[in-house]
């Protein structure tokens, strides 16, 4: 259930990103006599108009991540991961109404969609859930089929919102994706509790093994934050350093692949969807490999925890950084094609890693520092589609270029800042709600 959440909330996303494709595009007709004109498109927003409709959906989600963390460790993550989805799915189907009402409406509904209905809690949320039911050495692996989900969503996505768009118009992308997380926010509340305490279906067997496998058992509603703490660590800053950094390059693919595949290559609605969705079949593919394996070396005792993580996010981040850069400067169809389904791909190896991180030395308010940590990380949301509508004005290779090179330049400050410092055990000054005296530096 929490895989296909993550499903929901990258399609209610991401299908968007096509849909404005369809809703733009000039279409060719050929009238009775066999004269071929060119038809207006439905909505005549330019690049840069574009640009902010799409950025606009993280200027509300910006505004909670934050205080998701506090609600999911005051009232519990699972609530809150369900109730953030269910009200996206909602206003999802509402958007085409919003549309043809004009662009700002549209704007409204989509910073909506990020603010009022709590998208923007579903991350730090469910750190709250994998504190409760995540035995250590089974974190990562938890955590890596859980947001695999999220790449499943972009995959069907991008490879059906093509299909939808150019066979029954536009609108079903959000009709379809919208009423699909309805039903799932119904089951989840249903049959998720926040514990294995709560559940009245686990077996006594089960209950024991994971309250054995955590590092802390008391009511995390009984813990004070340590603010101070929090943000004086330079292990939530190497989070969030990473989080900004992978975001930037993960929000170009998302918002700038449709469009891109269609300045450069040419292809129709259907095939680029095909080929946007392709990258993240590969990274479901190597994140089934790269976190059973980080738990693998961890549990054995072949390498820490840290350098596991630090491991994890230098490889994603470089190889990523180096794909990038031979696709942007390449005219074959091919080579372009294969390089940015393995750009993308290989980030399983650094998204598995700084996503399990605040679970490794804070897992008390795991919840709380995700939501600080993403409150950063969705800033590129907000300025990534935005600066490649004023950069990519013309449709050139060269123009895009220039988003990918940045793109490849915050991979490289991610690896370097996060393996300065990241920390991988559980610090002084999150084991209580109050930082003993001895520890003061520690947290800093």
């Amino acid at each position: 259930m929490g895989l296909l959440g993550f499903f929901n909330v990258y399609a209610l996303r991401v299908s968007f990103s096509v849909a404005i494709v369809a809703m733009t595009r000039k279409l060719n007709v050929t009238t009775e006599n066999g004269t071929i004109i060119e038809k207006e498109q439905e909505f005549d927003w330019d690049s840069e108009e574009q640009g902010w409709i799409l950025s606009s959906f993280f200027y509300g989600y910006f505004c909670t991540q934050l205080f998701g963390g506090i609600l999911a460790a005051r009232f519990g993550g699972h609530v809150v991961f369900g109730i953030g989805i269910g009200g996206s799915s909602v206003l999802m189907m509402l958007s085409p109404l919003a549309a043809k009402l004009g662009m700002y409406p549209l704007m409204i509904a989509r910073i909506i969609i990020g603010l009022f209905e709590f998208q923007g809690v579903v991350y730090p949320s469910v750190q709250d859930v994998y504190s409760r039911w995540a035995p250590i050495y089974e974190r990562t692996t938890m955590s890596g089929f859980v947001h695999s989900g999220s790449h499943l969503g972009t995959f069907g996505s991008f490879l059906l919102s093509g299909l939808f768009a150019q066979y029954l118009g536009w609108d079903s992308i959000f009709y379809v994706f919208g009423g699909f997380g309805f039903v799932w926010f119904i089951v989840w509340m249903v049959y998720i509790k926040r514990d294995p305490e709560s559940d009245p279906r686990i077996s006594p067997e089960e209950k024991l093994y994971i309250q054995s496998n955590l590092e802390d058992s008391r009511d995390k509603k009984s813990l004070r934050p340590p603010w101070k703490a929090i943000f004086t660590s330079s292990a939530v800053y190497a989070l969030i350093t990473a989080n900004f950094c992978d975001t930037w390059t993960n929000y170009t693919f998302l918002t700038q692949i449709p469009t891109f595949l269609n300045d450069i290559l040419k292809f129709n609605l259907g095939t680029t969807g095909i080929l946007a969705a392709a990258p993240y079949l590969v990274f479901i593919c190597l994140a089934a490999v790269a976190s059973p394996l980080s738990d693998f070396l961890r549990s054995r005792k072949i390498l820490s925890t840290q350098n596991v993580r630090k491991s994890g996010i230098a490889i994603g981040f470089l190889l990523s950084g180096a794909f990038l850069v031979i696709m942007s400067n390449s005219s074959d169809a091919t080579t372009i094609i294969v390089f940015l389904i393995l750009a993308v791909g290989v980030t399983a190896f650094s998204r598995t890693s700084f996503f399990t991180n605040p679970l490794d030395f804070a897992p008390n308010y795991a919840s709380i520092i995700m939501g600080v940590s993403n409150t950063f990380g969705t800033l590129p949301g907000i300025v990534t589609p935005t600066l490649a509508g004023f950069i990519v004005r013309n449709g050139t290779q060269d123009e895009w270029k220039i988003v990918f090179y940045i793109s490849t330049g915050f991979c490289i400050l991610g690896t370097v800042i996060y393996a300065m410092f990241a920390k991988g055990s559980v610090q002084e000054w999150a084991k209580s709600g109050k930082i003993p005296p001895a520890t003061q530096s520690e947290a800093r």
